[in-house]
């Protein structure tokens, strides 16, 4: 059993009718000049969002580290994980979807956190078929016609989650691992993937949304 102290912490923020009709200026001015330049080259239906995410890596990263917003310079690697050239202790993951976005932050290992707007999935069968194992879409079968879009989602959350705290994301292979869930929580199984090494949770997300994080227990040596 890990300690309560190596859980990853993990913060969400929620955008509301209100905050989506006004503008962003309380989240842009955390923002680098860098990253307002690629703000102003996303679609509206986006950007709200991305800034919100931004200021919330920022503001998470800064209470964390006790220091303020303009000292915390996030960094990208080769394959597009943020990381915290100046405090390689901390890791980090960001998540973001339709309203809602999560930075999870992590003292004891590699972390990753997903997060999903349950809403109507175009060929769900197709779906599942990308990211559920052979067992897991046996379970994928049985459910009720109501819950399955939730039940799937869900499940993306389960496995992205993971696969970004391995540092590879989806093109890692979702279908290659299975997670269920036990009377000890979530567990993970199959190929690389031994249950001892992750520590996987779901994170409430209100009606609207999904989400879960993931640590490794292998407590990788920091990037640097």
């Amino acid at each position: 059993m890990d300690d309560e102290s190596d859980a990853p912490v993990v913060h969400l923020s929620r955008l509301d009718a209100a905050e989506r009709a006004t503008g962003p200026e309380p989240d842009w001015a955390l923002l680098s000049p860098d990253e307002r330049a690629r703000a102003d080259r996303m679609p509206p239906s986006a950007r709200r969002v991305w800034i919100r995410s931004r200021a919330l890596l920022r503001t998470t990263v800064a209470h964390h580290l006790g220091c303020s917003t303009r000292e915390v310079r996030p960094a990208r690697d080769p394959l597009g994980r943020p990381f915290l050239p100046d405090a390689p202790h901390l890791h980090i993951s960001l998540a973001h979807t339709t309203d809602c976005c999560a930075v999870a932050v992590s003292t004891a290992g590699p972390v990753g956190v997903d997060v999903e707007w349950v809403r109507p999935v175009s060929l769900p069968d197709g779906l599942a078929r990308r990211i559920l194992g052979p067992a897991e879409l046996e379970e994928w079968d049985r459910v009720a016609t109501p819950d399955r879009t939730r039940w799937l989602l869900r499940r993306w959350t389960w496995k992205e989650a993971l696969l970004k705290a391995e540092g590879i994301g989806l093109a890692g292979g979702p279908r290659s691992f299975r997670v269920r869930r036990t009377a000890d929580g979530l567990r993970v199984s199959g190929g690389r993937h031994r249950p001892e090494c992750w520590w996987l949770e779901e994170v409430p997300a209100g009606p609207r949304h999904v989400a879960a994080v993931a640590r490794d227990r292998r407590g990788r040596t920091p990037r640097r």
